[in-house]
């Protein structure tokens, strides 16, 4: 995207425009760029012409590209993550390298602290003061973390090339990956190994590794590619489950854990429960929890939020499970803002054994998604009703509909009369003022034509803070309504957050899981919707995903 970033800047908007889609033609692609390009096959990827194939043939045979670096001569700001900061596009980035020499977030925070920003042309006080904000909140969030989508990719690269490895019995990972954090700042692995030596060479050996930080006889700690960091723990076999136990934690689940181990005259450590000297268990995870009386706690559940309390009543809910959705509720075609056609996500959903979809394209007040007005849905739900029966599973007519700021449906589709399903979505028109925002949202609930509420946050991790809003409300109107509550799986918005998905929960709201797919590799996305449904608590009833949703007569 860099070279995207600097050809608009240049003014250059056709090429920019060129290679971003390629950008995002190489991200979605499901096979090795390298497998391809050793093939012959570049110019099968989307948007990938001649110049755009030399270029990429290049950095494949090279390792460098000539037009990159040219480039960066002349624009050496750090694009990629400066954009991470709200308000801050390509030429608004050089505007303020060329006006107070910021070219990454050390100089801009140092600018800002400086009040240099408000004298560079185009921006000003109220522009200073929000670019604080914005660093703030990246700063908080996001900086030095992964998104939870890459990091469990990234570990599970590392698990796969370790276990195949043949130098380790057992290999687990622990953490906040394990527990299904929405970022995570770094990796934690726990091993059993007769060669621990060996393995420790191998794991250095690896590429996503870029240097040791620190290592000992039976930990070390690695920088990765990612810009994370990495630990690696050798662990007695006997004392497996309780190391897995202590380093997945949350550290308020472990507090208690160990509060309640103390109340029983044990003692809980990640070596094990032990009565005195005598080890009670230690081996497996399911142990510890058995020998403090509990029910086994799943490490989605493991924050401080009653599972300790509810694992001793046995009380614990059986989570809403992947295998048990039977269809996505909101992604987008080409028709909108999607990149792949309408048959292309309907084959996938079929091939992922769905029994139902809902295409859900944007409606027309929101211009930049090229939103449908309803002729446009008219003449989409023919090809829909086409490709039901072509694939043989339940296609279902959806929308998402623009929130308008009095709360009601985008003007350009309330004639449409035969959606079966609408996600109402705020992009536009937000307040500062959580009152006014949440009078909006609710008077759409009223109104009785959503089916959900799209990414309820609106949040954007690492970019953009949530909406302010007065949830109680909002979750009450929901539940008196019948409502749903969006669970979208977007890797950057994962929205609703966990903690208000089991708010939410206990005000009797249901939930609707969406991919918000714009490709049919981004349709994988519901993995991540399940595991914050799991996190707030949820069980099948709760999600409307788990049952048909059915045409509308």
């Amino acid at each position: 995207m860099d070279l995207a970033d600097m050809e608009e800047v240049e003014g250059n908007r056709w090429q920019s425009l060129a290679y971003r889609r390629v950008a995002t033609a190489l991200a979605d692609l499901s096979e090795d760029i390298e497998e391809v390009w050793r093939e012959g096959r570049l110019r099968e990827i989307e948007g990938v012409g001649e110049a755009i194939e030399k270029k990429i043939d290049e950095y494949l045979r090279t390792g460098r590209m000539r037009k990159y670096e040219e480039m960066r001569k002349k624009y050496p700001e750090d694009f990629r993550t400066l954009r991470a900061i709200q308000g801050l596009g390509p030429r608004k980035i050089h505007a303020l390298y060329t006006g107070a020499g910021i070219r990454d977030l050390e100089t801009l925070k140092k600018a800002i602290e400086e009040h240099r920003v408000a004298l560079v042309p185009g921006f000003g006080q109220k522009s200073e003061e929000k670019l604080a904000k914005a660093l703030q909140y990246y700063m908080s969030t996001s900086a030095g973390r992964l998104l939870l989508a890459q990091a469990h990719a990234l570990a599970t690269e590392i698990l796969e090339a370790m276990r195949s490895s043949g130098l380790f019995e057992r290999i687990e990972v622990a953490g906040s990956v394990r527990r299904r954090k929405e970022t995570v700042g770094d990796l934690d692995f726990l091993c059993i190994s007769a060669d621990v030596p060996g393995a420790t060479r191998f794991f250095s050996s690896l590429p996503q590794v870029s240097g040791v930080v620190n290592s000992g006889e039976r930990k070390g700690t690695w920088m990765l590619r990612a810009g994370i960091t990495c630990d690696l723990r050798f662990i007695d076999r006997g004392s497996f489950g309780a190391a897995l136990q202590y380093f997945t934690g949350s550290k308020s689940h472990n507090i208690a854990l160990r509060n309640l181990a103390i109340s029983k005259g044990l003692k809980l450590n990640e070596y094990g429960l032990f009565r005195g000297d005598e080890p009670i268990a230690g081996s497996d995870e399911e142990g510890i929890y058995r020998a403090l009386g509990l029910e086994y706690i799943v490490p989605e559940l493991r924050e401080g939020t009653g599972e300790i309390e509810a694992a001793q009543s046995h009380s614990l809910p059986m989570l809403v499970e992947g295998n048990g959705i039977l269809g996505d509720l909101h992604l987008h075609s080409d028709w909108s803002d999607g990149r792949d056609s309408l048959e292309a996500m309907v084959s996938a959903a079929a091939s992922m054994g769905y029994r139902y979809v809902c295409v859900t394209d944007h409606s027309a007040s929101l211009r930049v998604a090229r939103g449908l007005d309803a002729a446009r849905f008219r003449d989409r739900r023919v090809q829909l009703d086409m490709l039901s029966e072509k694939y043989g599973i339940t296609v279902l007519d959806g929308v998402e509909a623009e929130i308008m700021p009095d709360g009601s449906m985008d003007p350009e589709v309330r004639g449409y009369r035969d959606f079966d399903f609408v996600v109402a979505s705020m992009h536009q028109w937000v307040s500062d003022d959580a009152s006014e925002n949440t009078a909006r949202l609710i008077r759409a609930i009223d109104g009785g034509w959503p089916s959900t509420i799209g990414h309820p946050t609106g949040r954007l991790i690492g970019t953009r803070e949530q909406f302010r809003m007065e949830w109680g409300e909002v979750f009450r109107a929901c539940r008196d309504k019948g409502v749903a509550l969006e669970i979208n799986g977007t890797p950057h918005r994962s929205d609703l957050p966990w903690d208000l998905v089991l708010q939410a929960r206990k005000a009797g709201v249901r939930f609707s899981l969406g991919s918000d797919a714009h490709s049919t590799s981004e349709m994988r996305n519901m993995t991540y919707a399940v595991w914050i449904a799991r996190r707030g608590w949820l069980t099948p009833s709760h999600v409307l995903n788990t049952s048909m949703v059915g045409r509308r007569q």
